[in-house]
């Protein structure tokens, strides 16, 4: 494990050599514990170096964790160089092992700014005691010890307790920018210089003890946001959302609890109903029944039997089920889909972006009014302007600005995911307040994705039955699922040559040396129906019945309550369609029928503010033309290549609630937006009126963000 206490100016080319190399990377992947990073704004000044550095291809930031996750390409970039890009920017790059915690490191920097907390307690709570027996009235003898302690004292102060404050106003001037740091080191060092000169000279101007005292509580407010920052802004992992962070492991008294991550290759754990598996394991008992639809989309259960592998992610229908592990989850395709999911950022979204620049504006602002005030009000008091303009830069922090956008939409996702919505990009919250018009497909989004095939068997050939199913084998399509459910999948199945899908077409294929297709086709009177075409020629037709989602109606109304205009696209003939639609309250201008994908998409595209409802699979295109794609079927990894949401639970309710939850987070970015810049104001306005010092500013500066987490907390809360 990398030391937390590694010199900041170290040298990465051991990162270079093969052995290192091996042991830190994965396929040109590799991780650092970036220390230093404390807002947004750090996260995206790093994550920008995917834009300007050759050969990084993708930089990702967990703001929560402070770990920063790179992928390289060795022929234009080597990790060394990508360490010290990231260590110019002024952050301390510690590479982590894929076996390192980056949790361990965390602990260690936050035992490091614990001590130099307490040096700075200990100093501070010593010069005061000594000050405080000067401004009591000590002889004139004791005073000169007391204050020659106090610059003693203050020695620890200034060389060690103040040096994140130098380092970090170094840092930004070098990127010629303006940071809070920059008052805080300036205060630091030219107090010292001009408190020793006056200490020297015998006179009584002397600031040792507040200077000590507001470093410290600025020191104490920062290491408190940091620790709430970093408890409110990690969202609720989606692995705990399905219960995947902890599973039974079986011994030899029967089974107990332990966390997934400690679990071994070849450790046996037990499973029980409606529990999702946790990694890739090999089935122990005789049979189990497993739903596969996180992965395929597939409804339909599955049935495993002793020594088959069941992948990570599948669900136990009924029952329990004893299984070996084979992968961790980690290593699994589910695994790396919950872990691309999980590692997106709230910090480099447009509306963070934006509170990162606002808060950047904010201190530009104070700085230059305290620059305008101290030149203005030298005449009157040199002393008052510097003490006024010091507490105003001290109280008027940008910090609270910052970090609350990125907290209201860390809420958001928390909520999101109790909800059974996976998002796939913070964004989506921003767009989804703003929708104003939602299309809905038909099939598996309205009516039930569970087909019924109303044909009788007797009318359709066994060779057709095996020609169908050899086509439908590899498709998601609702059709295909009814066609595997209606006809015996015991077949042995011919192969097929030159197979072919067109989304929301049908498939084709050669068997038996002839070329079969199956079509969808707009049978009059029917829901659902396609054809059977054998070397061009229509040699049978199938026809499918499906039921309206329970709850459907009443979800439409509710949107329709809210001011949502909605509209229903289908590739289903208009008798079928209309049908459908006069159910769900749909008037005759919000159906479209007989819509192929690409009309599906035009449609979409030229709507502003339009939220894409369907199959993740079929309605793809449509999803990508949307302000806000929602994918209600489909596996998980599929449907979040084009969908911006996947409904755990495809139910409309799940529509209503992203709805909600948008809303309601831009309300609580407004809101936090709102306590940050009325704390501006006033604390700014006091400090200018003289009525705050720059101790009483540094005690101030926590309140707003306390505001925000408070606002925060209480959103979250609410239901």
């Amino acid at each position: 494990m990398a030391e937390i206490k590694a010199a900041r100016f170290n040298d990465y080319s051991f990162l270079d050599q093969d052995d290192f190399r091996r042991a830190y990377s994965n396929r040109g992947r590799i991780r650092f514990y970036v220390d230093g990073i404390s807002c947004g704004k750090c996260v995206r000044k790093i994550e920008d170096l995917a834009l300007t550095v050759k050969g990084l291809e993708d930089l990702r930031v967990d703001l929560a964790s402070h770990t920063a996750e790179a992928q390289v390409d060795p022929n234009h970039l080597e990790f060394s160089e990508l360490a010290n890009h990231i260590q110019r920017l002024g952050f301390n790059p510690i590479p982590l092992k894929p076996e390192d915690s980056a949790e361990q490191l965390q602990r260690l920097s936050d035992r490091h700014e614990l001590i130099r907390l307490a040096v700075a307690a200990a100093c501070a709570g010593n010069i005061m005691t000594f000050s405080f027996a000067t401004y009591l009235g000590a002889s004139a003898d004791f005073a000169s010890v007391f204050s020659w302690l106090s610059f003693a004292l203050y020695l620890p102060v200034v060389f060690y307790v103040a040096i994140p404050f130098y380092r970090g106003a170094w840092y930004s001037l070098a990127r010629k920018q303006i940071s809070i740091d920059l008052p805080m080191a300036v205060a630091s060092f030219s107090g010292f210089i001009f408190s020793t000169i006056e200490l020297i000279r015998g006179k009584g101007d002397i600031y040792f003890d507040s200077l000590s005292g507001f470093l410290f509580l600025i020191l104490l407010s920062r290491y408190a946001q940091r620790r709430l920052q970093r408890r409110f802004i990690r969202p609720e992992e989606l692995s705990e959302t399905l219960q995947l962070s902890r599973v039974r492991q079986v011994n030899e008294s029967g089974w107990s609890w332990t966390r997934t991550e400690n679990t071994r290759i070849g450790e046996r754990i037990l499973l029980q109903a409606k529990e999702t598996l946790p990694a890739d394991a090999e089935l122990i008992s005789s049979t189990a029944h497993f739903s596969l639809a996180w992965l395929s989309g597939e409804s339909r259960p599955k049935t495993f039997l002793r020594g088959a592998i069941v992948p990570a992610g599948a669900l136990l229908i009924n029952g329990e089920a004893q299984l070996a592990i084979r992968k961790p989850l980690l290593d699994t395709s589910f695994g790396k889909i919950l872990k691309s999911v999980e590692e997106q950022s709230v910090g480099g979204t447009r509306i963070a972006n934006l509170a990162d620049r606002s808060a950047q504006w904010l201190l530009a602002t104070v700085f230059t009014l305290a620059i305008v005030f101290l030149v203005g009000y030298w005449a009157v008091s040199p002393e008052e302007a510097v003490r006024r303009a010091l507490a105003l830069i001290i109280l008027a922090c940008p910090c609270a600005m910052a970090f609350g956008t990125p907290l209201a939409l860390a809420a958001s996702l928390k909520k999101a995911r109790k909800k059974g919505l996976i998002v796939r990009n913070a964004d989506v919250f921003e767009k989804a307040a703003s929708v104003k018009t939602i299309f809905f497909d038909k099939t598996g989004t309205l009516t039930d994705s569970d087909l019924t095939l109303t044909t009788p068997l007797s009318q359709i050939a066994l060779v057709h039955q095996k020609v169908i199913l050899a086509l439908e084998n590899e498709s998601l399509h609702p059709i295909a699922f009814a066609f595997r459910r209606a006809f015996n999948e015991e077949h042995s199945l011919p192969p097929v040559d030159g197979w072919r899908e067109s989304v929301g077409l049908g498939v084709s294929g050669f068997v038996y040396g002839k070329f079969y297709e199956v079509k969808r086709n707009s049978k009059p009177g029917t829901q659902v129906s396609c054809t059977l075409f054998e070397d061009g020629q229509p040699i049978l037709d199938c026809v499918f019945s499906s039921i309206l989602k329970p709850g459907s109606r009443a979800a439409l109304d509710t949107l329709r309550g809210e001011g949502i205009q909605v509209a229903l696209l289908s590739g289903d003939a208009k008798e079928v369609t209309e049908n459908i639609g006069a159910q769900l309250g749909f008037t005759q201008t919000e159906i479209l029928y007989e819509c192929c994908p690409a009309v599906k998409a035009t449609e979409v595209a030229r709507t502003p503010h339009a939220m894409m409802v369907g199959d993740g699979v079929n309605d793809s295109l449509a999803m990508l033309r949307a302000d806000v794609g929602v994918a209600v079927s489909g596996g998980m990894a599929t449907a979040l290549k084009a969908a911006d949401v996947y409904l755990a639970n495809p139910s409309l309710e799940g529509i209503q609630a992203l709805i909600r939850i948008s809303r309601e987070g831009m309300a609580l970015i407004r809101r936090n937006l709102a306590i940050s810049v009325l704390y501006n104001l006033i604390g700014g306005s006091l400090a200018v009126m003289g009525f705050i010092n720059p101790f009483v500013a540094a005690l101030l500066m926590p309140i707003s963000s306390a505001f925000i987490l408070l606002s925060t907390y209480i959103a979250e809360r609410r239901p």
